[in-house]
């Protein structure tokens, strides 16, 4: 059970993060909870869609959060995840690419901050140098009559490196070493902050002119691109970038090949 004190420092975060961001999100509606299980999850359940076609649910603590594959992505106090619910004036099999676009719009915010180098790693990974940062993790609601559709973006940044951080099996990288627990939590706010933003205004941009309209920026940050890379599939070659609808293209020798899903490493030269 929380403690009185601690839901009301909760309900105060709350509040301040919706007045910090009232001027350029005016639609937006921000959730604060101290923990939950999955923040995405929370967002796809039906006691949400009473709120605004837009909101974000912030959670200080996630115990189950998922990533990609069935991974598992667990979050402490080191940790800035959320999620965000979108209403989309597109179908699902519109949506190609929404991923990547999340990605280059959360690079372009962690830039503001002065954060480098960053890269993008095919199809949903952040890197800080050669560790990953972050990750994206996208699910849709089920079909709206209209033909609108809502999705659900789940975001995961390390502030600080993950006390489990030696369980894992890649290599991880943060955004500051060394915080005062008050001083991550500073920088979880203000990393929130400057991310929301820039997030909201590529979903503004995505929905108008999907994926296409991010493909230049996403090559521009994109890692491996040039080297042998290697896909979950087994497919191997050479990383070509990615086509209009995000779709990684590999030249592997033969051809080039293009892959809407799979999991991306180096391959040793």
């Amino acid at each position: 059970m929380i403690p009185e004190q601690d839901k009301q420092s909760v309900k105060e975060l709350e509040s301040r993060l919706n007045g910090l961001l009232q001027p350029s999100c005016k639609d937006l509606a921000v959730f604060v909870v101290e923990e939950t299980e999955s923040t995405n999850a929370d967002l796809l359940r039906l006691d949400y869609q009473e709120h605004e076609n837009k909101c974000v649910l912030l959670a200080l603590k996630q115990s189950q959060g998922r990533g990609r594959q069935g991974r598992k992505w667990l979050s402490d106090t080191g940790s800035l995840t959320f999620s965000i619910r979108w209403q989309f004036n597109r179908s699902a099999s519109q949506l190609n690419g929404l991923t990547l676009a999340m990605a280059v719009a959360i690079i372009k915010g962690l830039q503001t901050l002065g954060v480098y180098p960053l890269s993008i790693k095919w199809p949903n990974d952040v890197l800080k140098g050669s560790g990953k940062l972050g990750g994206i993790l996208i699910e849709i609601g089920k079909p709206m009559s209209d033909g609108m559709t809502h999705a659900v973006i789940g975001i995961g940044i390390n502030i600080q490196r993950p006390t489990h951080a030696a369980e894992l099996n890649h290599e991880v990288a943060a955004l500051y070493e060394g915080l005062s627990e008050e001083e991550s939590s500073q920088m979880r706010q203000e990393t929130f902050l400057v991310l929301i933003q820039s997030l909201i205004s590529a979903l503004t941009l995505f929905d108008a002119q999907g994926f296409l309209a991010f493909r230049q920026d996403w090559m521009a940050s994109a890692a491996w691109l040039g080297k042998k890379v290697i896909l979950s599939s087994g497919s191997s070659g050479t990383m070509m970038g990615v086509d209009q609808e995000g779709a990684l293209l590999v030249d592997t020798d033969l051809c080039i090949e293009r892959f809407l899903s799979g999991d991306l490493s180096l391959r040793p030269d």
